[in-house]
C-alpha cells in the first residue's frame, strides 16, 4: 500500500475515533438544572413543554442552563400509558417533595437546583446567582463516561454522580385519554438515568442505557448531589456525536 494512502487511512480512522468523544466542563460557577416533571397524560402539561423546548435555542443551553423532562408514571391510569414514564421518576419529584415538606406532587411542576420553581408561565428565566461551587469535568468515549468533581466548597468526601440519557425531536401520537389524537414532539425527555456513588470524587462508569434510542439528537445531562439527597450541587451536560 502507498504510503500515502496508508497515512491517509490512519489519519481518517484517528478522526473517526475522536468523533465520538465528548468533553463537557462546568466552569466553576453553578449551573441550573432545570428539571419539569410531566406526563402526556397530563393535559395542563404542554405549556411547561413547550417553555422547555424553547430552551434549544437559548445562547446558554449546557453552558448555564441544563433542562431535563422527567416523565412520572402516576397518570398512566388515564387512559394513556406514557412511554417515556418511570416509578423511578415519580419517586425522585416524592423525595423532592419530603426534602421540602411539601404534601403532594403534581404536573407539571419544575425544580431548578433543587427547589421549585413557578415563574416558568411568564416566560422568564430563572436567576443565576454565580456562586463558584466548583468544576465537573466529564469525558465521553462511545458507552464510558469519566468525571471528576473539584468543589470550591466544603462537602462531605463522598457524593453522588447521576447521568441522564436524553432524547431530543422524539415523536408521540397521543391516541387514548384527555389528550387523545395529540401529536406531540418531546426534547430532553430523559430516557434513561443511573446514579453512581463515589468517595473520591471521580467516576468510571457506562452511560445508562435505553431501548428506545433512535435517529436524531441525542444529548447527556450529568451532576453531581449529596449521599441520600435529591438536590443537585454541579450540573453540565450537552450534545452528543
Amino acid at each position: 500500500m502507498p504510503q500515502t494512502l496508508l497515512t491517509a487511512l490512519l489519519l481518517l480512522c484517528s478522526s473517526m475515533l475522536h468523533a465520538q468523544e465528548s468533553h463537557f466542563d462546568s466552569g466553576i460557577e453553578r449551573n441550573q438544572l432545570i428539571e419539569l416533571y410531566t406526563s402526556e397524560g397530563c393535559s395542563s402539561c404542554p405549556p411547561a413543554e413547550i417553555w422547555l423546548n424553547r430552551l434549544r435555542q437559548n445562547p446558554g443551553l449546557w453552558r448555564d442552563l441544563i433542562p431535563v423532562a422527567f416523565h412520572v408514571d402516576y397518570w398512566n391510569h388515564l387512559g394513556w400509558e406514557d412511554r417515556f414514564s418511570s416509578a423511578a421518576y415519580s419517586a425522585r419529584q416524592r423525595a423532592y417533595a419530603r426534602h421540602w415538606r411539601a404534601r403532594t406532587v403534581y404536573t407539571p411542576e419544575f425544580f431548578v437546583n433543587g427547589r421549585e420553581w413557578r415563574r416558568w408561565s411568564g416566560h422568564g428565566l430563572p436567576q443565576k446567582n454565580n456562586e463558584e461551587i466548583g468544576k465537573l469535568a466529564v469525558q465521553v468515549q462511545d458507552e464510558e463516561l469519566t468525571a471528576e468533581f473539584r468543589p470550591k466548597i466544603p462537602l462531605p468526601e463522598q457524593l453522588v454522580l447521576h447521568v441522564a440519557r436524553l432524547g431530543m425531536e422524539r415523536s408521540t401520537v397521543i391516541r387514548a385519554g384527555e389528550r387523545r389524537g395529540e401529536q406531540v414532539t418531546h426534547h430532553f425527555v430523559v430516557l434513561a438515568h443511573k446514579a453512581v456513588s463515589s468517595d473520591r470524587r471521580s467516576w468510571q462508569t457506562s452511560l445508562p442505557q435505553s431501548d428506545m434510542e433512535q435517529a436524531g439528537k441525542k444529548a447527556l445531562a450529568i451532576w453531581v448531589s449529596r449521599n441520600n439527597s435529591p438536590l443537585p450541587i454541579q450540573a453540565v451536560g450537552g450534545y452528543l456525536p
